[in-house]
């Protein structure tokens, strides 16, 4: 009898149990796939503070390098060392097996190669040599973990560079040129009077936003203590002491013409680097001899110097430089307070207001001068050159002279009368012949070269007597009506001793309530932070169009790139090859004038869309590929939507670092952010110079961008800068500056970047241009991008997210918005 035929519950039973069984053996018969890690020479201080790889397996080390480098593999437990012999002369790059290590417990591994310091110490003032003159030793140019030995990661590595016949980068010349406070920025006069008050307008700006002054602090109360008047012959003093902050005072002596006299014209002294500065003699002198001439004379303490001596003579870190603020901030602002209340007192006359001081104080004087146009008349001395722009922290703040230097901020003096005198024995030799020409075509311009002059007196830096007879002729004119230097001329003076000057002693007492440093750093960090929020978007489109155009200025200003126009650019192919789906082109693009040069790779599909998305990585171009050489599910997503991707390598990234010579920023120099873009900065500018690129390529009518790991950050910070982007994606990581307080990576440590309101702000500044925002933290305050998006009329096209989108769902937005 026939068994009968099984029920169908059962039958599905017996398929599921064989199919179970048949998985299982093909599961046991295929080969587990071996781990590859890839990293390049800029991923070497990720490596050596240690990295996670899967554990319980014995791992193969690998370096990319030159032949006559020879590498070998010291292991310590988890800890491993790369050490080079050097032999021959070989460059011919090749993939050596180095070593194996057996990693056990969490599978954590350090791998150490002897490496400079990673993140320049840019806050403190250098007086090394420039460390691109400093010997380095080389390092491996790509390195590859993997637990297959045979593992071959030539097809990733012809990804990820153009040229894999060399580990050199390419001749980008910021990687060992700088600026330094001894080069001027080679000012010349502008065509035509409108492009130089456009110009002034921008230098102006320019000035206010790095010296921290924008937006300016309010303005509290001065509580003007003034006592001890001294009577002289013609003339009296006057101890002052103004509160020009809340807690930090500004003392000083006021010098006064002898009488009841009303109508007074008002002369501003600040000092120079005297070691004792206004109770010096020869720096009293001028005081006396204006006061003696019929001006009301207000000589004033430098930060640190006589009254505020226990405050120091330095007021810097990398706090107060993410907020924007330095001692120049403090002085200038101290000068600002001091000019508000000279020109509130009964018997001056606030149209008549002349400033003069020499050196460190000349610095002074054309910076005031430069943005309070009450100053009505101007002579900085020994200070104007196209050489040297001044050494001290209280004369160089983070961005001040970058494309620009001392000659252009004296120029932003006309039509206002201006005297320069300069020095034979100093860096203002030459004044006659290279600042006061470039300063005097500016005068032309306006129509008032009558207002400027010059002269270099054969003396060793000074201000002593001759020079100051110069001064007051030039300044004796335009302040008090008198054309006769004879009347203005110096004579025998008796100069006050130190202690019958200074406004603290045994029985005045410095206020109680003096702030330390840091406890002024403190208050002034949360006066600007409030600041910022007072100018967060609000119900009210108006005021938040008034504070966008403020926070902009100022974002654009720190951000510092510039839009290249396709004129300015420049490429060159290195090198291309075809992928199944899609062509791969090597190149190196950059601006003419700039002499960079960043490594771009372009994956471009078969049937392209002509949509193009960039990809910006703090890996560069590593990071758009598997260490198996294909590209990652979002590059692959875009590019079967027809999108073409474009990666690159930003400055000391990648293919643009250099292993043969490592080093991870450009040379130092005294103050060098005061010359040179940070980090920061110049890998924003290579964004925006891909960005440009991208846009000028003629089959491509659209480009959108994505910022991935510390890249994102940056790219939303870069945004509101950028032009002709679609849609912009950010994976933010839960990035979090807090207060400036905590340290930062050096691609994302820029100066300013608290001062205009960070990432929020710059999400805010971006509306209404399509926007994702991934993985923003929970301190990320959404309420400054939702506001302005929906003030914009544009909330649609404003996502935020807690997590990173899978790579298909980010490929259709970027491709659809959708």
């Amino acid at each position: 009898m026939a068994k009968p035929p099984l029920s169908f519950p059962c039958s599905i039973v017996a398929f599921g149990i064989l199919s179970a069984v048949w998985l299982s053996n093909v599961a046991a018969a295929e080969p587990k796939r071996p781990v590859v890690r890839l990293f390049s020479a800029s991923d070497l201080p990720q490596l050596a503070q240690g990295i996670q790889l899967p554990a319980e397996a014995r791992y193969t080390l690998k370096v990319w390098a030159p032949t006559r480098q020879a590498w070998s593999l010291t292991v310590d437990g988890q800890t491993l060392a790369l050490t080079a012999q050097i032999d021959g002369t070989d460059e011919t790059p090749r993939w050596q097996s180095v070593g194996d290590v057996d990693l056990k417990g969490d599978g954590r591994v350090r791998l150490l190669v002897p490496l400079p310091e990673p993140k320049n110490a840019l806050t403190t003032t250098s007086k090394t040599k420039l460390a691109g003159k400093t010997p380095t030793k080389p390092v491996p140019a790509a390195l590859v973990f993997t637990t297959d030995p045979e593992f071959d990661p030539s097809p990733a590595l012809e990804l990820i560079r153009g040229r894999v016949d060399s580990t050199a980068p390419p001749l980008d010349l910021r990687r060992t040129q700088v600026r330094t406070n001894k080069e001027g920025a080679d000012f010349h006069a502008p065509g035509s009077m409108q492009e130089w008050r456009d110009r002034a307008q921008t230098v102006r700006e320019h000035l206010l936003v790095t010296l921290g002054l924008w937006p300016m602090p309010p303005k509290t109360a001065l509580k003007p203590w003034v006592y001890g008047r001294q009577e002289r012959d013609g003339y009296t003093i006057e101890k002052v002491v103004l509160e020009t902050l809340p807690g930090f005072t500004l003392s000083g002596n006021l010098y006064r013409p002898s009488g009841k006299l009303s109508h007074l014209p008002i002369v501003l002294c600040p000092h120079g680097h005297w070691e004792d500065g206004r109770v010096n003699p020869e720096v009293q002198q001028r005081c006396i001899q204006w006061a003696k001439l019929g001006a009301v004379v207000f000589l004033y303490d430098m930060v640190g110097y006589n009254d505020s001596k226990a405050f120091g003579h330095s007021f810097l870190n990398d706090r107060l430089r993410r907020w924007g603020l330095s001692l120049v901030t403090l002085q200038t602002w101290n000068s600002i307070r001091a000019l508000d209340w000279l020109t509130s007192l009964p018997d001056v006359d606030p149209a008549r207001v002349g400033c003069t001081g020499e050196s460190g104080g000349g610095t002074q004087t054309f910076l005031l001068t430069a943005i309070d146009d009450r100053i009505k008349v101007s002579a900085p001395v020994v200070m104007v050159s196209d050489s040297f722009q001044g050494g001290c922290v209280c004369e160089n703040a983070a961005g001040l002279r970058i494309g620009t230097d001392n000659v252009e901020f004296a120029a932003l003096t006309a039509p206002r009368p201006l005297k320069l005198v300069g020095a034979s024995g100093d860096w203002t030799k030459l004044t006659l012949t290279r600042a006061y020409p470039a300063i005097r075509d500016v005068y032309s311009l306006v129509g008032s070269t009558d207002r400027v002059d010059a002269e270099v007196f054969d003396f060793p830096h000074n201000y002593n007597q001759t020079t100051r007879n110069a001064v007051y002729a030039f300044m004796g004119r335009w302040l008090l009506g008198i054309n006769d230097p004879e009347r203005t001329r110096e004579g025998t003076q008796t100069p006050e001793k130190p202690e019958d000057l200074w406004t603290f002693d045994e029985h005045h007492p410095a206020p109680a309530d003096q702030k330390r440093p840091e406890q002024l750093e403190a208050d002034l960090v949360q006066m600007m932070g409030s600041q910022i929020e007072e100018l967060a978007p609000s119900d009210h489109s108006s005021a938040w169009e008034a504070s966008k155009a403020l926070l902009l200025k100022s974002l654009k200003i720190r951000v510092g790139l510039k839009n290249p126009t396709p004129s300015e650019l420049e490429e060159a192919t290195v090198r291309q090859s075809s992928r199944e789906g899609f062509t791969v082109i090597h190149s190196l693009v950059g601006r003419k004038a700039a002499g960079d040069q960043i490594p771009v790779v372009r994956f471009r599909p078969t049937e392209p869309s002509g949509r193009l998305t960039v990809i910006a990585t703090s890996h560069g171009k590593e990071r758009l590929i598997t260490p198996r050489g294909e590209p990652i599910p979002l590059v692959k997503a875009l590019l079967e939507r027809g999108q073409e991707v474009v990666g690159f390598d930003p400055l000391f990234v990648g293919e643009s670092f250099d292993p043969t010579s490592p080093a991870f920023h450009r040379p130092n120099a005294d103050h060098f952010e005061t010359y040179n873009p940070a980090l920061a900065g110049d890998q924003m500018q290579d964004l925006a110079t891909v960005v440009a690129w991208a846009r000028s390529q003629p089959d491509v009518r659209e480009v959108s961008l994505i910022g991935l790991g510390q890249a994102g950050p940056q790219v939303l910070l870069a945004r509101p800068a950028l032009e002709g982007v679609s849609r912009t994606a950010v994976d933010l990581g839960e990035f979090d500056p807090k207060d400036g307080s905590v340290d930062l990576p050096a691609s994302l440590d820029l100066p300013g970047l608290l001062q205009f309101g960070g990432l929020k702000a710059a999400s805010a500044l971006t509306a209404p241009a399509p926007l994702w925002i991934q993985r923003a933290g929970k301190s990320f305050e959404k309420n400054w991008p939702q506001k302005s998006y929906g003030l914009a009329d544009a909330a649609h096209v404003l996502r935020l997210t807690s997590e990173a989108a899978p790579p298909e769902v980010l490929a259709a937005w970027i491709d659809t918005g959708q």
